[in-house]
């Protein structure tokens, strides 16, 4: 049994968004490509070769022998469909990259022709999509996830279970274990006494490191993770507008004393919004280091001095979610801001209202996790300007408000440009003016954390805390 802490939501590949929705449809739904490697790097998967024919024109060759679970045969047809419904579904969250295809066709059972109005040097990592098998006779296939090539198959599913079951004909070998059951427990002491007492398998990344030394007889997995845990500040308030003030707050942020506190040693601080391990990073950033000295003075400088009579330059409201841990780490961060004479008053919201929150950015201060950042793509996605939330486009996600000229510039030209090494520099322009700026503070990468009942064996973490592993695990009597 997997114990899981909030509801999977939908596991369809086309339309799921949560981040249990996502893992578990990889399960059931190969991908033509994967980013389940150490470094970001896709592998390919259900796709044998990408060869490029020109900027826009690509032909993807299949692998030979692949069947779906209920044995028929997987071909070009069933991957011409699934990208096709990608791109013509209005839920679908990836329907927009696959909007600009120009040409999409079968060339035979094992090749597909796949051509855009523009260059798309992001291709191999787009193509991470999981394969759904296409309906006979054109019929439509319903909201269901549809008969994939995974190595499980969904039996069944309530509102807190969820049960796979292996499928025989996987192309990399029927997993050993016959059945994965996926158990939703949302308090975390409940959590960690099911796995003390044997009656669960795993728990990853929902059991904080302040329990460790009470499931010390358990074994547990430790290993780098994607997921950024970050400050946003709110640019269009007064007092964050001057990136010299959010630069004051950074470095008044004892994030070395908060990780061996809070985290036990099991978070790594970041110095970019990119994991330090994978292969966009850019190597060199300045780390910032913890100097209220330095912040008072950015404050004084910025034109924020403190009260002669209370201290207090200015207040600030920070928002978290209601999550104790989470809680107690804002309150810590707080007390360092309050050293410096900025007065905060901490707000912990439960989920669904802390989110709906940020989303119309009604905040001044949040701390947010930016979960599996596998792509250095996404920071056009939370860093370019038309991406500030406003009434044409309320899903934006530049939640910060920021804006830069030539940020936008690099970003877009990352788009466009096919060679490799171009688009890695560019990429590192963008994350060292980001560093500069500061719209997020980018604080640390908790680790993945994975306790383990004694009978498993062969799991091994991924740093975008994908379960594929899942397919090679085997369980001890």
């Amino acid at each position: 049994m997997v114990l899981v802490e909030a509801p999977i939501g939908d596991i369809a590949p086309g339309t799921a968004i949560t981040a249990y929705g996502l893992k578990i449809s990889r399960l059931t739904h190969e991908p033509l490509v994967s980013l389940d490697t150490p470094d970001g790097q896709p592998r390919l998967e259900l796709l044998e070769r990408l060869q490029i024919l020109d900027h826009r024109t690509a032909l993807l060759h299949l692998r030979a022998g692949v069947r779906f679970s209920d044995g028929s045969r997987l071909t070009a047809h069933d991957v011409v469909h699934t990208i096709d419904a990608l791109r013509q579904a209005p839920g679908s969250p990836f329907a927009a990259k696959w909007r600009d295809v120009e040409e999409l066709r079968a060339d035979g059972d094992d090749r597909v022709i796949l051509r855009f109005r523009a260059p798309r040097p992001t291709l191999m990592s787009d193509l991470d999509i999981g394969i759904v098998r296409r309906p006979e006779g054109g019929r439509r296939s319903g909201s269901g996830p549809g008969v994939g090539a995974g190595p499980f198959v969904l039996e069944s599913r309530t509102t807190d279970r969820l049960v796979l079951r292996r499928n025989p004909h996987y192309h990399k070998g029927a997993p050993p274990v016959a059945r994965v059951v996926f158990q939703t427990v949302e308090e975390e002491n409940v959590r960690a006494l099911l796995m003390s007492s044997g009656h669960a398998d795993l728990a990853q990344n929902n059991i904080s490191p302040i329990l460790m030394p009470a499931l010390s007889g358990l074994p547990m997995l430790r290993g780098p993770s994607w997921t950024l845990t970050y400050l946003g500040f709110n640019a269009q308030v007064p007092q964050l507008a001057d990136p010299r003030v959010r630069r004051a707050l950074a470095l008044a942020v004892d994030r070395e004393r908060l990780v061996e506190a809070r985290f036990h040693g099991t978070a790594r601080l970041a110095d970019s919004v990119m994991p330090p391990q994978h292969w966009a990073h850019a190597p060199g950033l300045p780390r910032l280091t913890h100097d209220p000295a330095v912040a008072a003075r950015l404050l004084d400088e910025a034109g924020w001095p403190a009260d002669p009579g209370t201290g207090v330059r200015f207040h600030l409201e920070y928002k978290t979610s209601s999550n104790p841990f989470r809680v107690a780490i804002a309150k810590v961060i707080a007390e360092g801001w309050g050293r410096i004479g900025v007065k905060v008053r901490v707000r912990s919201l439960e989920w669904g209202v802390f989110f709906a929150d940020i989303k119309k950015r009604q905040f001044q201060v949040m701390s947010l996790q930016m979960p599996e950042i596998g792509v250095p793509d996404v920071m056009a996605d939370f860093f370019h300007s038309r991406n500030i939330p406003d009434s044409t486009r309320p899903e934006g996600v530049n939640r910060w408000g920021y804006a830069d000229e030539e940020v936008d510039r690099w970003l877009d030209a990352t788009r466009h440009v096919m060679d490799p090494e171009k688009r890695l520099a560019l990429f590192a322009r963008v994350q060292e003016r980001l560093m500069r700026d500061l719209p997020i503070f980018p604080l640390w990468f908790e680790e993945n954390l994975v306790f383990l009942s004694t009978r498993v064996r062969e799991y091994n973490l991924l740093p975008n805390a994908r379960w594929s592993a899942l397919s090679r695990v085997t369980l001890q009597p």
